[in-house]
């Protein structure tokens, strides 16, 4: 079932009318998060980090191409040879961090049936043990598969790009007045950042 977003939309333009102008603009909220494969999410953010979407994406799809155009499960990447994963155009790190996130899974030191009833922070410190998974990373998580409606990721270069335009700074804004605008979006902060990515990614 889509996901209007309503209410939350009102709150938004209601608190800080700058970002509700640029909701106007954007239209309808299309977030829908996905909580059917963490363990594939989690993949997909390795592959991605520090990428451009389409660099990422033609590795995803060379990536999935090795299972026969599906993910493939923790076992099976485990199986995979390190030529044959790095083949696809991953790096020796994102290589150690896809094994080490399978092995993770595979021996259960990653709960993902847990996750759902952690808090934001605990999700967070529980995902950061596998290799090459941030803070970063494990805040897209909370947003793009736990559907954590409360999310706001200081260290994201495209949310502080759309905040120094939005907001007309001359520079990139300090983490403090990150906070300063993030505080009068919550408890929809996730949605915020959303609209936000949608100014800088639709230029």
């Amino acid at each position: 079932m889509k996901m209007a977003y309503k209410k939350e939309l009102k709150y938004l333009t209601d608190a800080d009318p700058k970002l509700g102008e640029l909701i106007k603009i954007k239209g309808r909220c299309t977030l829908e998060p996905d909580n059917s494969n963490p363990f594939e999410s989690l993949c997909r953010s390795i592959i991605y980090q520090q990428l451009s979407g389409k660099a990422a994406g033609t590795i995803n799809g060379r990536f999935k191409a090795l299972y026969r155009g599906k993910n493939p499960s923790p076992k099976q990447l485990l199986k995979t040879e390190d030529d044959t994963i790095r083949s696809v155009g991953l790096s020796r790190n994102k290589m150690l961090a896809l094994q080490d996130l399978s092995q993770k899974s595979v021996d259960k030191s990653l709960n993902f049936k847990a996750l759902p009833d952690m808090d934001n922070e605990e999700v967070i410190q529980h995902l950061i043990q596998v290799r090459g998974i941030g803070r970063w990373t494990a805040e897209m998580f909370l947003m793009f598969t736990l559907g954590r409606m409360d999310v706001f990721s200081t260290g994201d270069l495209g949310l502080q790009k759309a905040i120094q335009q939005l907001y007309g700074y001359k520079k990139l804004p300090a983490e403090r007045t990150l906070h300063k605008h993030a505080n009068k979006w919550k408890p929809y902060r996730t949605i915020a950042c959303w609209y936000l990515w949608r100014l800088v990614d639709d230029e």
